[in-house]
């Protein structure tokens, strides 16, 4: 059935990355993610952060942890919050690298394509963290 990981490792954070690149970088070549860095309102983006998370969590739980949430909770929201942040920062690095990633000079825009970027390449870390 479903077993529970009890120790979050270098190879968990492999399979997170390899996840992550895997959707991020296509989706960080276009023009139509850029676009709506420039133009989606902040409420927008909060609601997109929200969704990632949840279904980080949603994912993760029902992959990893259904049923002994209550013995290993620390590691749930430690696996969902890597998770997170490794999304973010490999998306920033690829806008960075593509030029599009206007962190000084238009910081708001910059933090919206990061975002945009790791809404879907954070689905894709889940599910790659999840196969064995």
């Amino acid at each position: 059935m479903y077993k529970t990981q009890r120790r979050f490792h270098i190879k968990d954070l492999s399979e997170i990355t390899i996840g992550a690149v895997l959707l991020a970088f296509p989706v960080a070549l276009t023009e139509d993610a850029w676009n709506l860095g420039n133009s989606l309102p902040v409420l927008n983006t909060i609601i997109i952060v929200v969704m990632s998370l949840s279904f980080t969590a949603w994912f993760g739980y029902h992959a990893h942890y259904q049923s002994k949430l209550d013995t290993h909770g620390q590691e749930f929201v430690l696996r969902v919050v890597v998770t997170y942040s490794i999304t973010l920062v490999i998306s920033a690095l690829i806008l960075a690298v593509l030029d599009q990633f206007p962190l000084w000079s238009e910081p708001a825009i910059a933090i919206k394509r990061m975002i945009i970027v790791a809404a879907p390449a954070s689905a894709a870390a889940t599910v790659v963290d999840s196969l064995r």
